[in-house]
């Protein structure tokens, strides 16, 4: 079934959660709905939804289940403690949320799209917010939205002379 350590996700509309495979059936997870990281049976973790294996993975799976205990009780927070904080965090990676990243970036650069006078600074924007939801799954969009933006805004920069 579920390898131990193994980061398991399940698709709601318009985000992801995330948990930790710890054996018994059990995961470990940063509960949005209970506000804290708890340790819950698979069918609860699923929720009536397709559990699927994610791509994110830690290089010593039962490090990961050791960290994540320490994590249990720990309160939720979607800006710096939600399920992929948790997760990355006790697999030993970068502590961040892509899905965080995505809507916040999209958000800023559809609103200097939207709301700007400058033709640089709108065409930065719309990149932006592009290349931030074109960026796979699982995947920081900085460095891609950093590249589209600058490309977008030299090009405009280039068209207006």
């Amino acid at each position: 079934m579920y390898e131990l350590g193994q980061v398991l996700k399940i698709q709601y509309t318009g985000f992801k959660h995330y948990g930790i495979y710890v054996g018994n059936n059990t995961v470990i997870h940063n509960s949005k709905k209970y506000l804290r990281v708890e340790e819950i049976d698979l069918h609860a973790f699923a929720d009536n939804r397709t559990i699927q294996k994610s791509s994110i993975k830690a290089e010593n799976p039962a490090l990961a289940v050791q960290t994540a205990r320490k994590y249990l009780g720990i309160p939720y927070s979607l800006f710096s403690e939600n399920c992929e904080h948790f997760v990355r965090t006790a697999c030993g990676l970068v502590k961040e949320s892509t899905q965080v990243q995505k809507y916040l970036i999209s958000a800023i650069g559809v609103g200097a799209l939207l709301t700007s006078d400058n033709t640089v600074i709108k065409a930065a924007g719309g990149a932006a917010a592009l290349a931030s939801m074109l960026t796979p799954t699982e995947q920081s969009p900085v460095k891609n939205v950093a590249v589209a933006a600058c490309l977008a805004a030299g090009i405009a920069f280039l068209a207006s002379k």
